[in-house]
């Protein structure tokens, strides 16, 4: 029994590091496609009954777009959370409140301030915003084992 989580949880962190590679990889690709469309690639281009070849591309870019989209769900949540859950701790931010975690209320901290960043990017230019949230999103898995 121990070996069989031991060996689930080893193949559950391959699996996210090689996330923590591909996702940013796959948002960069997926950005300059976005700006850049002469730059993709031709197989994604073709009809789909031309070859298999072009079922497993496409089959890649919606798996890897589902992940981007997962992640920017996520990202989302914990950015719009942040407010109300800092309000909640303002009595600990004060010194008079109950104890609470430093690191978590470092990470909302972190998520409130980028919240704000992406607020701010998003009043000035609202394509540059949608962009900047969509790298961060990409690189989410990156961020999140930074900031946690």
């Amino acid at each position: 029994m121990a070996g069989e989580s031991v060996l689930g949880s080893v193949k559950q962190s391959v699996l996210r590091r090689w996330l923590e590679v591909l996702l940013p990889l796959y948002t960069l690709a997926t950005l300059l496609v976005w700006f850049h469309p002469e730059y993709m690639p031709s197989v994604l281009g073709q009809g789909v009954v031309e070859s298999p070849v072009v079922w497993v591309a496409w089959a890649l870019v919606g798996a890897m777009s589902g992940i981007l989209i997962l992640w920017a769900i996520i990202v989302g949540f914990f950015l719009l959370y942040s407010p109300l859950y800092l309000v909640g701790k303002l009595p600990r931010l004060v010194g008079k409140g109950p104890w609470a975690d430093s690191r978590e209320m470092q990470f909302y901290g972190w998520c409130f301030v980028l919240l704000g960043a992406l607020a701010g990017i998003m009043v000035w230019d609202a394509r540059t915003g949608l962009v900047a949230f969509v790298t961060v999103a990409g690189c989410g898995p990156v961020f999140w084992r930074w900031l946690v």
